[in-house]
């Protein structure tokens, strides 16, 4: 951020305190900073009111502490697509701000790079739990993203707190079974495990609470509503699970499924909608090739091994 920025502090009410908090720092750095609320929408990746998308595409640098997700809307995009700089903190608190943004962030990008190479040379996924989890995927063709931080760029986007590899799975080729064990982003913590079947990428049952609150929100967003959207991996050391999907999927040690739209970030699923959840201690094999066992990345073990620890808690 500089002279020459436009800020845009784009917030719902309950992040308020976080969005004076941003906007004051950007205002001894930035040329002009401009503080928007937005009404609290009903899901994440629901599209925002026009003057929303109309202040996004006026700014150079944009903060977006809300209450549901805009990292997957065509508002966020078209901002991209004129150069901003964004990043979204959906339903952040004061506490995982504190907690998750003093990290080391060239561990950070290291270990996300990584672990997003590994995701873009593979063909196929394979991710099984101790909970129930057996689901195959295939990500053949597809390119992971790394969420390091880092959104000095022209047009870069992310997550603050960042700490995250993830990819679009090719739509229509999810089958198994995912237990979701630890959050759902808007629902909130899973005191109870959430079975989710799905065959050809979709969701075709789902149970319980969860499950049922699951389905009609993506339903809410269309008939992709349902499709596999992404698969991401967590890698902030300092993220822990709270019920807060923005820091849970970031935690080490998890890995997380998200279905509804997915086209800002590699995939051709267009919706409404995209709600992640997130899965404590997977296994995951790449191409037949352990990846995580058990939510142990042997990413970490080989940077461990290289002098570095990076250690989170779920």
């Amino acid at each position: 951020m500089g002279p020459a920025d436009d800020v845009l502090v784009l917030f719902t009410e309950e992040q308020g305190a976080i969005a004076d908090s941003l906007g004051t720092a950007a205002s001894s750095q930035a040329r002009s900073v401009r503080k928007v609320v937005s009404p609290t929408l009903t899901r994440d990746g629901e599209e925002a009111p026009a003057f929303v998308a109309e202040a996004m595409v006026d700014a150079t640098a944009i903060f977006a502490p809300t209450a549901f997700s805009l990292s997957h809307t065509r508002a966020r995009l078209e901002a991209t697509r004129r150069g901003a700089r964004i990043a979204t903190m959906p339903t952040i608190t004061r506490e995982t701000f504190v907690r998750c943004m003093s990290v080391d962030y060239d561990e950070l990008e290291r270990a996300g790079e990584r672990i997003a190479a590994e995701l873009s040379d593979a063909g196929t996924c394979r991710i099984t739990s101790e909970a129930g989890t057996d689901v195959l995927l295939s990500l053949e063709g597809r390119t992971a993203i790394c969420d390091d931080g880092n959104l000095q760029a022209w047009a870069a986007f992310g997550n603050l707190p960042a700490g995250e590899a993830f990819i679009a799975p090719v739509e229509m080729s999810g089958e198994g079974l995912v237990v979701f064990d630890g959050s759902l982003a808007g629902f909130g913590l899973l005191h109870e495990p959430l079975r989710v079947t799905l065959a050809g990428g979709r969701i075709v049952d789902a149970g319980g609470d969860a499950g049922e609150w699951l389905l009609e929100t993506l339903d809410s967003g269309g008939e992709a509503g349902r499709v596999v959207a992404e698969l991401g991996i967590g890698t902030n050391p300092a993220a822990i699970l709270t019920g807060t999907v923005l820091e849970d999927e970031k935690a080490i040690g998890t890995a997380h499924l998200a279905f509804g739209t997915n086209v800002s970030f590699g995939g051709v699923n267009v919706a409404g909608v995209h709600i992640d959840g997130v899965l404590l201690q997977p296994t995951i094999e790449l191409n037949g090739r352990l990846l995580m066992q058990d939510g142990e990345s042997f990413v970490f073990a080989r940077m461990r091994s290289d002098g570095a620890s990076p250690r989170g808690r779920t």
